[in-house]
């Protein structure tokens, strides 16, 4: 797969690249620097708090069952 680096843009290969999607270990280093910085930040959450709460309830079933 053909790919360009994330933080320099060089073209990089995944059959040839062992720091695939990186060209170097250099990037991939800098890359890994960004992220412990907190440099990158995931803008919204993976999923929404109603798919939580209903994966929540399945998950614990007694939740289900009404109090007597």
């Amino acid at each position: 797969m053909k790919h360009h680096c994330p933080i320099c843009r060089k073209p990089t290969d995944s059959d040839t690249g062992a720091d695939f999607p990186f060209c170097s270990e250099r990037c991939r280093l800098l890359d890994l620097g960004n992220w412990s910085a907190e440099k990158y930040k995931i803008s919204r959450p993976a999923f929404d708090e109603e798919m939580l709460e209903e994966l929540l309830n399945d998950k614990n079933p007694k939740r289900h069952e009404p109090e007597d």
